[in-house]
């Protein structure tokens, strides 16, 4: 039975779903790992184990692997999404101390075939699974012309990535674009920007605004260097906080503290522009897809009204980006989905 995508994605066996295999499935990033080990036939995948682990309360993804596969049935193909830029099947992440290669993990679990993945790559192949209630429209465009698509997502840190169409069937491909140079538009940008150079003063990047420590960053200059007061109640719950950019993000959706309400407009407005420099980078006309886990949490943050002025005062490729609509994926499982597909039907 041919499986059912959201999207046309080009898996390699998709005509020829193999049937009852046991595919291992992760996700691994700076914060957690999430792995899933999936029956998988032409009526999906069926779950036989999942959890989730928290990545630095560990030496190795070999003990978050270990631990996961005791007592469970070996698999018969691996993939993995990771948060890093991989060259032949290595990866060293770029928020975590650890390094995995695929020979390595394959020589773990009875030589069986191993996949490893970009998130963000891994990310566009989940696409296939999402249902229509998981995608939500942040920003509606003409959607006149069939073209490549873009991926965004902000999370731990930003992550990109691209699928090229070929008239029938989309291509995913990783890149490293999150740790490109910020580039600011206005006046506050720039006094931005001096105050980020003060903390990383070889390279600001868009990373360093659009992710969770983003948030962060935003916050304190808006206190710092623009002398923004916040009410003394909400600031000490934010400098306490084990995760101050949730807790930023939270008094910004409770309309308790101005300066945090800022701080997710900014945040907004950055997003929305290098959303724009992505489309235009990648002709995206197919449209942009909000991933991560930022985007669904903050969504009633997110006015669509700064993306539609940003789309609109994009120099002269504001007729292309009015073709363009930017869907927020509410499925935070993506990765691991698109990890799963891809050990499914586009291994070898």
């Amino acid at each position: 039975m041919k499986p059912q995508l959201f999207l046309p994605i080009a898996f390699q066996h998709l005509a020829s779903a193999p049937d009852n295999i046991i595919v291992l499935a992760g996700d691994i990033g700076g914060t957690k790992a999430n792995m899933a080990l999936f029956k998988v036939n032409g009526n999906g995948f069926t779950s036989l184990k999942e959890q989730r682990y928290f990545s630095k309360h560990y030496h190795s993804f070999q003990e978050i692997l270990n631990d996961f596969l005791a007592g469970q049935p070996t698999p018969q193909r691996v993939c993995l999404s990771v948060a890093g830029p991989i060259i032949e099947g290595s990866v060293k992440f770029t928020n975590l101390s650890w390094e995995i290669n695929a020979r390595e993990i394959s020589s773990l679990i009875n030589n069986c075939p191993v996949a490893i993945l970009n998130d963000l790559e891994a990310t566009a192949y989940g696409l296939a699974a999402l249902k229509p209630n998981e995608v939500h429209i942040l920003h509606k465009g003409k959607d006149e012309t069939p073209g490549n698509i873009g991926i965004l997502a902000a999370g731990t840190g930003l992550g990109e990535a691209g699928m090229y169409f070929d008239g029938h069937a989309y291509h995913p491909f990783a890149t490293e674009g999150g740790h490109c140079d910020f580039a600011p538009r206005t006046l506050q940008d720039i006094e931005l920007m001096h105050f980020l150079l003060e903390k990383y003063p070889k390279h600001v990047s868009w990373e360093r605004l659009l992710s969770g420590l983003g948030i962060e960053n935003i916050w304190d200059f808006l206190i710092q260097k623009e002398k923004k007061n916040c009410p003394a109640e909400v600031e000490a719950t934010i400098v306490s906080a084990t995760d101050k950019a949730a807790a930023i993000s939270h008094a910004a959706a409770q309309g308790t503290c101005p300066v945090c309400i800022e701080a997710l407009a900014l945040f907004n407005r950055y997003l929305s522009i290098e959303a724009a420099n992505l489309i235009l980078k990648f002709k995206a006309t197919g449209g942009l897809y909000l991933a991560g886990g930022i985007a669904p949490k903050v969504l009633p943050l997110l006015k669509p009204e700064v993306w539609d002025d940003t789309f609109q005062n994009s120099g002269r490729m504001r007729q292309l980006l009015a073709e363009v609509s930017v869907y927020i994926v509410l499925n935070q499982q993506a990765p691991l989905l698109g990890a799963g597909y891809y050990a499914w039907l586009g291994m070898q």
